[in-house]
């Protein structure tokens, strides 16, 4: 009692009533607010739509979209405010964003505008009610039952990582624990493919990407995957490091995987061998593209951007995107746009 009135008193008195607990809201109930500084702000993810236009997402539902190569970014309007993480274009106008809470967000304009396809609120339905009609049994098939089991009585919780589509009909999104839904009518109807995945330790998905006539995934702990289109499954590569991956990039004749401290790999024969890429440091690599003549650049976690000699066997030059890490990056007729947690950044190109 004496601790309670000392608070009243230095409080100016006694206090008659309490105040109001504040009501929580659902991201996946309220809007995205528009924000001045939204482009300065984190940002996860992003994608070229067209000759021009770039889209980046990022925390509380934020999508931008640049019709001048990243000069200037105006905000779209978001239905939600889960934080999103990536985001592709199969074409100018076509394009699919995803995120927590199991969210996958859909644009036909070139990301002016948004809708909702999904969420983790319908991910348990739809994995309970597609497994229960799965004859049949199998390690992989149990595996997927009770994850299926898992995630309708969780909820939401489970994050989407990234996201792909080879047109405007068939793609994937991929996320934690093996979560891994397809789509073959442009996000009309996602089915699981967990059990489609060897994937028997259910790592992590974190990247997701088609590299030459290949559809690759690579996740945490040294995952490794190629599709195998005859079996519509996802095959285990032997993999040339045990730790985590964050994502791939790559044209015809060369594959490039990147990841923990500053481990990087390319192979010239669809994932079967692999050589050591020598970055010359222990920075973690987040993201990867591929420049118009075939260079490829990695940007790490200290912000630096390593460019590769023509065929790719070799870090030939680092440059500096700031000091703050780089989630993306991508080629524009500006330069290269990256981003981060302080927003877009234009960077001379190499």
């Amino acid at each position: 009692m004496k601790a309670l009135f000392k608070v009243l008193a230095l409080s100016g008195g006694m206090c008659t009533c309490m105040a109001p607990a504040l009501a929580f809201t659902d991201p996946l109930d309220q809007p995205a607010m528009m924000s001045d500084r939204a482009a300065g702000s984190a940002l996860y993810g992003l994608a070229a739509s067209g000759n021009a236009q770039i889209v980046v997402v990022g925390p509380r539902g934020h999508i931008l979209r640049s019709a001048d190569a990243g000069k200037r970014f105006s905000q779209s309007k978001v239905p939600l405010s889960s934080d999103l993480t990536a985001v592709y274009f199969p074409t100018a106008s076509q394009g699919w964003a995803v995120g927590h809470d199991g969210v996958i967000l859909h644009s036909e304009d070139g990301g002016e505008s948004w809708v909702r396809q999904l969420d983790g609120r319908q991910i348990g339905e739809l994995a309970s009610h597609y497994y229960a009609k799965l004859a049949g049994s199998s390690e992989a098939l149990d595996r997927a039952k009770e994850n299926a089991q898992t995630l309708q009585q969780s909820g939401p919780v489970r994050p989407l990582m990234d996201v792909y589509f080879e047109d405007e009909k068939t793609g994937w999104a991929v996320g934690a624990y093996n979560l891994i839904l397809h789509t073959t009518d442009g996000g009309e109807h996602w089915l699981p493919w967990m059990e489609r995945t060897e994937n028997p330790d259910e790592y992590s998905l974190h990247a997701i990407r088609k590299v030459g006539d290949q559809v690759y995934i690579v996740g945490e702990l040294g995952l490794l995957m190629r599709l195998d289109r005859d079996q519509q499954r996802f095959v285990k590569l032997e993999s040339p490091y045990p730790g985590s991956f964050f994502g791939l990039t790559g044209r015809e004749g060369l594959l490039v995987i990147f990841g923990l401290r500053g481990n990087a790999f390319i192979s010239r024969d669809d994932g079967s061998s692999w050589v050591k890429l020598d970055t010359g440091g222990s920075e973690s690599i987040n993201a990867g593209t591929v420049l118009a003549d075939g260079r490829v650049v990695l940007a790490t976690a200290g912000g630096s951007l390593l460019v590769s000699s023509a065929d790719g066997s070799r870090i030939v030059s680092k440059s500096s995107a700031g000091r703050a890490p780089v989630y993306g990056v991508t080629s524009a007729s500006t330069g290269l746009v990256a981003i981060g947690p302080d927003g877009v950044r234009i960077v001379a190109q190499p």
